[in-house]
């Protein structure tokens, strides 16, 4: 039985090609033409708290609430499109899944975050952006590459973190609705307002249409709010809470159509997050956080034939970082999660990890920095896992920053990986899954330059290069079973470069290309 089986690959796999012109007819002139404003910009994927974009020493991209609404679209998977490395995959029209893949990694090797919470359903590992409203968005922070040395599993390709929007102290309320063909409807409805040290956020939106074939129609509800009450000029306390619910149809191959077939989403969530300090040059982050989702599948209704797939999470973090001498920064952080599913054909599993990191950064010679850290995730199905990184950034004339990055990341086999309802067809073979699945393995390197020019150009270029080992495959052995195995191993290399010109005060261009290469 031949087990392992290399086919050699070469391909623009992921190449892309995107001019984009902005208007944004309410921004101020610095925000659209100073890029020395960008460079303090404040981030906190990279490191999981808050540092000048300036000092990141990962190419990370900036999509904020001006931008979105300067770009007049209507799904995040479409202004996440105009990012280098970065593809879509739909499947379907409005309304049907999306998902993101970052520098040729799969969608369950991208970790998604909302205001730091992990989105990734244990079910499959994949994150559904068509789920995920642009109306309460403040801003999107990208991260591509490996993240693993501080967010664990499912950050082999990058991090997508979405920050959400709070209540300002000028109360804000906007309706918006859209209509299309096929009876096509959005409408959503926002509202915020901050009232001395208390801020709510409250946010709807409807989504439906008869679709464009029998049995593709749909309909989407989805709500999220957000409490915030300040405690002192330090110390904060973030309540969110929210649902989504959708029925949709599954029409099937259009040569061969099935007008039965539905599927029934329903979510929640909550999450509660303290930020604050103690001491001076000290941040202390806890976060307590619950995902609740359940999958329906209608095959017929008379009689009802429906399998039901069900993931709860509970997760706790909690993190402290020290800045000593204003050069040397170091964070320690712990996380727990306990997963688990209830399905009609798969049963009743439950897993749980526990994880511990660090992370140091030290100036020197006032011009860069350097950076290294690292995490250990122990899982109760499959043992534990180190995961190493050291990164750098260099700034050349106050111009030109030189950055780097070599790390080790992994992926956890899902609960669809793990326990795939068994079906035995007899002589010929059968299907289910590997509960003895170990984690997908990589080893990524990265280098690349950035300039920023005249404070009207900025651009970069990055060589990137992933090792992959032990990658998910289903593979059938000699009875006819197939059964997912830990067989394939690949390696990514690539470029990606991206550029933008502010041509006056309310206009920008935006150039990007990729080049990818898989074997």
């Amino acid at each position: 039985m031949k087990i392992y089986k290399v086919k050699p690959l070469f391909s623009l796999f992921a190449s892309s090609l995107a001019l984009l012109i902005s208007i944004n007819s309410q921004a101020s002139d610095l925000e659209t033409s100073d890029y020395a404003l960008d460079l303090e910009k404040i981030v906190v994927t990279a490191s999981r708290i808050e540092q000048l974009y300036k000092h990141s020493t990962q190419n990370i991209s900036i999509i904020t609430s001006r931008d979105l609404e300067s770009a007049c679209l209507d799904e995040i998977t479409e202004v996440l499109d105009l990012l280098p490395s970065v593809d879509i995959l739909e499947y379907g029209s409005s309304g049907s899944t999306r998902s993101v893949h970052t520098r040729g990694a799969s969608s369950t090797q991208v970790l998604t975050l909302i205001d730091g919470r992990p989105v990734n359903t244990p079910r499959d590992g994949a994150t559904d952006f068509n789920q995920i409203p642009l109306s309460n968005i403040e801003r999107i922070e990208v991260l591509r590459g490996p993240a693993s040395s501080i967010y664990g599993a499912n950050a082999i390709g990058g991090v997508i973190n979405i920050i959400t929007k709070s209540g300002k102290e000028k109360m804000q309320t906007e309706l918006f609705n859209k209509f299309g063909s096929f009876s096509t409807k959005h409408t959503y409805l926002t509202h915020g307002y901050k009232i001395k040290d208390f801020d709510y956020l409250l946010s709807y939106d409807y989504l439906a249409s008869h679709g464009h074939r029998d049995n593709s129609d749909y309909l989407s509800n989805n709500v999220n709010t957000k409490f915030g009450y300040q405690l002192n000029k330090d110390n904060r306390i973030t309540a969110s809470c929210g649902y989504y619910n959708s029925e949709v149809g599954a029409p099937g191959l259009v040569s061969n159509p099935d007008l039965d077939d539905r599927q029934e989403t329903f979510k929640k969530y909550i999450d509660l997050t303290y930020t604050g300090k103690l001491l001076e040059d000290q941040n202390i982050l806890l976060k307590l956080f619950h995902n609740f989702d359940r999958l329906e599948f209608i095959e017929t209704f008379n009689p009802l034939d429906k399998t039901t797939n069900q993931t709860k999470v509970y997760g706790l973090d909690a993190q402290i970082s020290q800045t000593f001498f204003n050069i040397f920064r170091t964070a320690v952080g712990t996380a727990f999660q306990e997963n688990r599913l209830n399905s009609s054909s798969s049963g009743k599993h439950t897993y749980n990890l526990k994880g511990a990191y660090f992370e140091s950064e030290t100036d020197f010679l006032k011009q860069g920095s350097l950076k290294f850290g690292a995490r250990w995730d122990d899982y109760s199905n499959f043992g534990d896992r180190i995961s190493p990184s050291i990164s750098s950034e260099f700034w050349l004339f106050d111009t030109f920053k030189l950055h780097a990055l070599a790390a080790k990341s992994f992926r956890a086999p899902s609960f669809n990986d793990l326990y795939w309802p068994r079906e035995d067809w007899g002589i010929w073979g059968g299907v289910e899954g590997n509960q003895n699945l170990g984690p997908e393995k990589a080893v990524s390197y990265e280098a690349g330059l950035s300039g920023y020019l005249f404070n009207k150009f900025k651009t970069d270029v990055t060589l990137f290069k992933t090792d992959f080992e032990d990658l998910i495959e289903w593979s059938v052995d000699n009875n006819d079973w197939w059964r997912p195995q830990n067989l394939n191993s690949a390696t990514i290399k690539g470029v990606e470069f991206e550029s933008e010109l502010v041509l006056k005060k309310y206009l920008k261009a935006n150039f990007n290309y990729t080049y990818l290469e898989a074997k």
